[in-house]
């Protein structure tokens, strides 16, 4: 895969990674990463609010702040974070936790700093909305609080729970299909 062939939603997903990190230019300069359940939930709230229009979520068993838990998750972006990374857009940096539990963190890379200029003003102002704050419409950072990340306000210090562990129910119906084989004979 190349360039060219990013989706709508992988150019706003590198939008967003954009958003939260930050490569170093010198030595001296501080790295920014997002780790991988932030971005999750930034990624769940985009398809809750239709910025992503092709993924989905679906529950899955993800470690948090030292327990185990259900959190939706897009495994369309997850898949799409891997192609970036294939083509050099993302880095991914692998930490252990002081309990020894591993956790993956992304950083937009030089490339896709100077990709991400090239989008459509379209997917930078679906991000931007997708981000705004909800009582001042002011820029967001994320916070992983003990309960689930947080959305707080730069301008305002609103917080907002991203609900990355509230799991929908979904309602279905099911009946046994059985065929010919499992039927008796007349």
């Amino acid at each position: 895969m190349d360039i060219t062939e990013l989706s709508d939603d992988s150019k706003r997903l590198l939008i967003l990674i954009d958003h939260f990190s930050e490569p170093a230019h010198t030595r001296k300069e501080r790295e920014i990463w997002i780790k991988k359940i932030p971005l999750a939930a930034l990624i769940n709230r985009g398809v809750r609010k239709g910025t992503f229009k092709d993924y989905d979520t679906a529950p899955t068993l993800v470690d948090y702040k030292g327990t185990t838990r259900f959190a939706n998750i897009s495994k369309e972006g997850e898949d799409d974070v891997v192609d970036m990374r294939e083509m050099g857009l993302v880095e991914r940096l692998k930490l252990a936790t002081s309990h020894h539990i591993y956790v993956s963190a992304y950083r937009i890379t030089p490339a896709g700093k100077d990709t991400v200029k090239d989008f459509e003003k379209k997917h930078h102002a679906a991000i931007s909305n997708m981000l705004a704050c909800r009582e001042c419409g002011g820029e967001v950072d994320i916070e992983a609080r003990d309960d689930a990340p947080y959305l707080i306000c730069k301008e305002c210090g609103t917080d907002e729970k991203v609900d990355i562990f509230d799991i929908d129910e979904v309602p279905y119906v099911s009946r046994p299909n059985f065929t010919e084989i499992w039927l008796p004979l007349d």
